[in-house]
């Protein structure tokens, strides 16, 4: 397990076909960690796509310049690509793993041809809103711990939405479904490997019971 003060150094670190999971609990946790790996991925030379569901493309390119991501002339450059979830996850209301994968294979094709390489994010939480979860541990598994595609992935769930919408028990699942996993808890941010985390680590963070 590693604390807040590597965060930094783990997410500039993020390598090709790496799957993370961040469980977070606030807005301002998600925008700094999501902010901060993107910005580092474009100032490595990457393409970045964001797929939001909790908040407008508008609200994403307004927080992602306040936090100093040069947003306008990237997103006219193709460099920056935003997404709701709706487009990109469930465009006809349905889920289907294999058509989502093949949206990326084809989106690293895009930005290879540009030089570029690839880091994206994604919000999940209109999965459990539209009680998808069973949908959504079928694409994350199909992706695997060790994606396929040489891009740069984090899946972000939001821990309040999972608990208040009664889908505690898939934490775990989900924390297994990815390589690494970052945490948000009350202020505290911790990277745990899943592999080395028990049930009862997960319930004393987040106060909770699984």
């Amino acid at each position: 397990m590693l604390l807040a003060e590597n965060i930094h150094s783990f997410l500039k670190g993020i390598e090709p076909h790496q799957h993370v999971g961040l469980f977070y609990d606030s807005q301002d946790a998600k925008h700094s960690i999501l902010f901060d790996y993107l910005s580092e991925g474009l100032n490595d030379g990457k393409g970045i796509v964001y797929v939001s569901y909790e908040e407008t493309k508008d609200d994403i390119r307004h927080q992602m310049t306040s936090f100093g991501i040069d947003v306008e002339p990237n997103e006219k450059a193709g460099n920056i690509i935003l997404k709701t979830s709706e487009e990109w996850y469930m465009p006809d209301g349905k889920v289907e793993p294999l058509r989502i994968i093949n949206q990326w294979n084809k989106l690293y094709d895009c930005f290879k041809e540009k030089d570029l390489g690839m880091r994206v994010t994604g919000e999940v939480s209109g999965f459990f809103e539209n009680n998808m979860v069973r949908d959504l541990l079928r694409y994350e598994y199909a992706l695997h711990k060790v994606l396929n595609i040489p891009m740069e992935a984090i899946c972000s769930y939001n821990v309040n939405t999972i608990v208040e919408r009664g889908y505690s028990e898939m934490i775990m699942p989900l924390v297994r479904a990815h390589g690494m996993a970052i945490f948000t808890a009350k202020g505290d941010q911790m990277i745990m490997e899943p592999e080395k985390t028990e049930v009862s680590d997960i319930e004393n963070l987040l106060n909770i019971q699984i």
